[in-house]
Parts: structure tokens; C-alpha cells; sequence
């Protein structure tokens, strides 16, 4: 059986359902079988990262997990992620794949700096298929550092990650109770944090009147989570109503209310890695 943490336990839950969404939800298809394939590079290569700096857990302190970065690691299996892409991807994702593959390790070197000192800026003066390049090689890093990072002691609540200070990628609703207790993932580490139920995670907005929730037909347990103070919103996946969801998944799949929302004019608090 793997150890907690392991490649196995951590991406192969996230394969399967991405593999099982993509015959239920027809309308994500071809994004959940992309998916799926990064997602298998993603758990080789947190293979090789943890066979490399051991299974051992240390001490961080809080919001310092970017503070390291293993390039010498890293970097000779970046080609490899790149040629993933550019056989897999939508065409102008394997086209930007294709072009930094031709650029070679000093561009990659500077990509992934960049990238890794402000994963969350949009802003920042890339592509969208450059940032995906970016973030879907350095994800299973980031992921290693936070579980094998002893969790850190939070006085306040935060509403960025405690471990590396990025934007939170969605909420999730756990039973708990009569009710359910709602925390925050992270976009970069995958943290996991517990969060107010009725608060934004973008404004501090605490008003119910100012907080609306909305509800799908078929995906009755993916919920948009918006803020009429910042219109901001992001996605929440509720595991009281779906035990068997994957969130970073299930988030990922439940492309339509990414469409309702900003056709509404909601802004997302975070694109998810395929850029919704």
C-alpha cells in the first residue's frame, strides 16, 4: 500500500476521475482526457522528485515553500513535459509548447523562475499557453514541498495559502456535523485550508446579502461561490453531495459554470490549470 503523500495516492485518484469524467461530461471532454495525460506525467514525476529528496517531512515557515526551487532537479524532464504537450494539446497550446521546446534550457530556466516567484499573476508577461507550460511542470514540485512540510500554525484565518502565499484555486465543503466545513485549496501546492462558510476569499465580504450562490442543473454538486462587493467568484465542490468528487478535478470539469458566471460579469478569483 503507498504511503500517504505517495504519487500513487496523491495523482492517481485525480486520473481516474478525470478519465471517468470524460465519458459522463461530453461538453469537457477533450479538456478531461488532455488532463488526464499531464496528470500522468505530473505523477511520474513527483515520483522522481520524492525518490530524490526522500519522504522525509521538515519544518517551512509560513509562506516560504517558494522560497526553494530544484531546477538541477527539474529541468532535464522539462523537454519531456513539453513534447507531452505538444502531442496532446488543443493546437495553440501545442504550438506554444512546440516554439519553447526550440528555445532551449536557458529560456526554460528563465521561464520557470519567473513563474515560480508569482504563480497567481495574471498580469505577467507571458501567454496563456507559456503560464500552462509554467505551472502544469511545476505543480508536482510545489505539491511535494507542501506534503512533506510539517503544517504550519495559523493564528488567523488566511485567505492566500499559509505555505507559499498563492491565491486559493477553489473551495470544498466537507461533512461535518449536521452541516459541512468549507476550506480553500491552494493554486500552486494544493494546501488545504479551513475557511469561513459565509466569506470572500478575494474582498473579506462577510454580508449574506452581498454573497450568492449558484447551482447548475447536472453538476448539482459544483457550486459557484460569488461576490456582488468585488464580483469576484470562484467554484466550490461539495463532497457532502458527491463523496467520489475529486475537486481539483471536478473543478476543472464543471466548465459551464465558468461560462454563467463570467457571461454574468464575475471575474474568477483564480484560472484553474487549464485557464478557466
Amino acid at each position: 500500500m503507498p504511503p500517504p503523500g505517495s504519487s500513487e495516492t496523491l495523482w492517481q485518484p485525480r486520473i481516474e476521475r478525470a478519465r471517468k469524467l470524460s465519458t459522463d461530461y461530453p461538453f469537457a471532454a477533450e479538456i478531461l482526457r488532455f488532463y488526464a495525460h499531464v496528470l500522468g506525467f505530473q505523477k511520474d514525476l513527483y515520483a522522481r522528485i520524492e525518490s530524490a529528496h526522500g519522504s522525509r517531512s521538515r519544518e517551512r515557515r509560513s509562506g516560504s515553500l517558494r522560497d526553494e526551487l530544484d531546477l538541477i532537479l527539474l529541468l532535464p524532464s522539462f523537454r519531456a513535459f513539453l513534447s507531452m504537450v505538444e502531442r496532446g494539446a488543443p493546437a495553440p497550446l501545442s504550438a506554444a509548447a512546440s516554439d519553447l521546446s526550440g528555445r532551449g534550457s536557458e529560456a526554460w530556466v528563465e521561464l520557470l523562475t519567473s513563474w515560480w516567484a508569482q504563480p497567481g499573476a495574471e498580469a505577467w508577461a507571458a501567454s496563456p499557453e507559456t503560464r500552462f507550460c509554467a505551472r502544469g511542470f511545476l505543480e508536482p514540485y510545489a505539491q511535494y514541498l507542501a506534503e512533506h512540510t510539517e503544517p504550519p500554525v495559523i493564528e488567523v484565518t488566511p485567505s492566500v495559502c499559509p505555505l507559499c502565499e498563492a491565491r486559493p484555486q477553489l473551495g470544498v465543503l466537507r461533512p461535518e456535523g449536521d452541516g459541512a466545513r468549507r476550506s480553500l485549496v491552494c493554486s500552486l501546492c494544493a494546501t488545504e485550508w479551513n475557511y469561513g462558510r459565509i466569506l470572500c476569499p478575494a474582498c473579506g465580504e462577510a454580508s449574506e446579502t452581498h454573497l450568492a450562490i449558484y447551482i447548475a442543473e447536472g453538476l448539482p454538486h459544483v457550486r459557484v461561490e460569488a461576490c456582488d462587493t468585488c464580483h469576484v467568484y470562484m467554484k466550490t465542490v461539495d463532497l457532502s453531495k458527491n463523496g467520489l468528487a475529486v475537486p481539483v478535478v471536478d473543478e476543472i470539469a464543471a466548465v459551464p459554470l465558468d461560462l454563467w458566471a463570467r457571461e454574468k460579469g464575475y471575474s474568477k478569483l483564480q484560472a484553474n490549470l487549464l485557464g478557466m
